[in-house]
């Protein structure tokens, strides 16, 4: 198992891509800590781990606080030990015309979608930079490496969370803490239920592979960035989408 005896946390992990990360861990050996909002949520994700016997830990708190961000890595690492790999996959998503975005709304996202990342990434580099073995992965949007209409508040925290990821991959590099991304297209996850038959329908017909990603297919790139394979794999942006943005 490629994970066998690491310990990841995974932000955002109750539900779409980031419970599809938290489960592809687990298979592969890892002890898990499940985050999200909602316990219910949380809980169920737990359930699924711990019945494919693997160790799950469940921590509901909002990353875009730095306290609760502080608090939740503190308790990963208490429960499990230390903290070997951490996913900033936790967002959220408002397509909004730009006249009408309001103030609440992009500070909202600027917090969640990259103040978040800042949030987690400062209470774990450290512990793994001391111990000289560590991964960060950082789950954002191809909106982040282009502009999409009605966008404006994801695609700049997007391409934020891309400088954070390429200036820590820098500063980093050397202490054995690699720090990557993965700019996924349009996903099957709840975030679907936001657009309309019709718009779902004119994405599909711009993605060359002609459908729509699932969270597995981002949940594999997660775990090649989490393993030792990418020990030589840092500072790096994947496009995940399907042919979307060449």
């Amino acid at each position: 198992m490629r994970l066998k005896g690491k310990c990841a946390l995974v932000t955002g992990s109750s539900s779409g891509i980031g419970r599809a990360i938290a489960a592809r861990f687990a298979r592969e050996g890892a002890s898990v800590a499940v985050n999200g909002r909602s316990p219910e949520k949380i809980a169920a994700v737990v359930k699924e781990i711990e019945a494919a016997g693997a160790r799950a830990l469940g921590v509901r708190a909002n990353v875009g606080s730095f306290a609760e961000a502080q608090a939740m890595v503190e308790r990963a690492e208490r429960e499990f030990g230390r903290l070997d790999i951490l996913v900033c996959n936790a967002g959220v998503f408002h397509h909004t015309p730009f006249l009408e975005l309001s103030e609440a709304e992009w500070d909202e996202v600027l917090t969640v979608d990259l103040k978040g990342i800042f949030n987690c990434a400062r209470a774990a580099i450290g512990p793994m930079a001391r111990r000289g073995w560590g991964r960060v992965i950082c789950v954002t949007a191809i909106s982040g490496l282009t502009g999409y209409p009605e966008m404006a508040h994801i695609a700049a925290a997007k391409t934020g969370a891309h400088g954070v990821v390429k200036a820590l991959a820098a500063e980093f590099a050397s202490s054995g803490v690699t720090v990557n991304a993965i700019a996924p297209g349009l996903v099957e996850t709840p975030i679907l239920a936001n657009f309309t038959e019709e718009a779902l329908a004119n994405f599909r017909r711009r993605i060359p592979v002609g459908r729509i990603g699932r969270p597995e297919e981002i949940a594999e790139a997660a775990l090649y960035f989490a393993s030792d394979e990418a020990a030589y794999t840092t500072g790096q942006i994947l496009n995940l989408s399907g042919g979307t943005l060449i």
